[in-house]
């Protein structure tokens, strides 16, 4: 039987920061000069380069099936983050698998902004 969900699949390659001096030995010993560049997939089923994969997300059940960075992060956190960058995919696939849980996470991530946007508008008067 195929598997029918659909996930998100995050992959990270690490390279040097820019103006790093990648020919000094131990450069890589300090995690400042390391940046990653990140990629998503979403697919139906999970493909055989799934198995490199530092993140998977079951969109179908909101689950996290994968996370390797040795972090504990639910579904909802995961799912803002990759909201931040991601949005026009995430709205699409969300919109159609479950509108509902959509909207709350859009409600939850509006309520977050507001809450921040006061939080400086205090700062900044005092």
């Amino acid at each position: 039987m195929s598997n029918k969900n659909i996930y998100l699949v995050a992959f990270y390659s690490m390279k040097p920061r820019p103006g790093v001096k990648t020919n000094v030995k131990g450069w890589m010993n300090d995690p400042a000069n390391i940046t990653y560049d990140e990629t998503i997939e979403i697919s139906r089923g999970l493909k055989k380069n799934s198995a490199n994969a530092k993140v998977v997300l079951n969109m179908s059940n909101r689950s996290v099936d994968r996370n390797t960075w040795g972090t504990e992060r639910s579904f909802d956190e995961y799912f803002k983050y990759f909201f931040k960058g991601w949005h026009q995919y995430l709205t699409a696939v969300m919109t159609q698998l479950d509108a509902e849980y959509f909207n709350k996470m859009l409600d939850e991530m509006q309520a977050e902004l507001d809450a921040e946007k006061e939080e400086t508008t205090e700062a900044a008067a005092e």
